[in-house]
């Protein structure tokens, strides 16, 4: 691969690893965001919540967009660190690079409320989370370029968040992609994960009344 962001390559090593290293932290700092509404409900916070004029709805939209914002909080310092450490050019595509985080940290929100909904405890929420995460980022391509697995694995990291993810991210910093080329089909698939994994973790969380 070639990169064309910037004038002068001084890391591409880190240019091409850190979208990987983005999405996988993601998710582990949002799915424990989302099963912290355990602890909310066994100290009480919950119950106390519902005695104001609030739907399980709204309150689960409310922890959605606490979580988007910190996960951009997260991949802001993430990338300024790789800008001022590596040299790695997060400048050049700023626009695209910011709304590749948004939808990433979408997905991966959602995610961790499917995991939330439909674990029985904290404790289940967390082993379960660990495990898909690492394997997700194992497949994904957050570890390793997917381009060195064979064929068939390739094919089965496309079924991954993580793998869009990271694509999508190294579309931005590696090759510079205008926004059309990103939204069809990283951005688009993104998307889809994120509205798809919300429905199925309102109707876990309704059917199995966690909240």
């Amino acid at each position: 691969s070639q990169q064309l962001v910037g004038t002068e390559v001084k890391n591409p090593g880190v240019t091409r690893m850190v979208g990987g290293w983005a999405i996988m932290f993601l998710l582990f700092t949002l799915t424990g965001t989302a099963s912290s509404i355990f602890e909310e409900k066994q100290e009480g916070t919950l119950k106390r919540m519902f005695c104001m004029p609030i739907s399980r709805s709204q309150f689960l939209f409310a922890k959605y967009l606490f979580a988007i914002v910190l996960g951009m909080i997260q991949l802001l310092v993430l990338f300024l660190f790789a800008y001022f450490l590596y040299d790695v050019d997060i400048f050049s595509n700023i626009f695209n690079l910011v709304f590749v985080a948004f939808v990433s940290a979408s997905a991966a929100i959602a995610f961790g409320m499917v995991i939330t909904a439909f674990a029985k405890s904290l404790a289940q929420a967390n082993a379960i989370s660990t495990l898909f995460i690492l394997i997700m980022s194992a497949l994904g391509g957050s570890w390793f370029p997917v381009t060195l697995f064979p064929d068939w694995m390739q094919i089965i990291a496309k079924f991954t968040l993580t793998y869009w993810s990271v694509e999508a991210f190294l579309q931005v910093l590696w090759r510079n992609t205008d926004f059309v080329s990103l939204l069809f089909p990283y951005v688009t698939i993104l998307l889809g994960i994120a509205i798809a994994a919300n429905y199925l973790a309102l109707y876990l969380f309704k059917k199995r009344q966690v909240i």
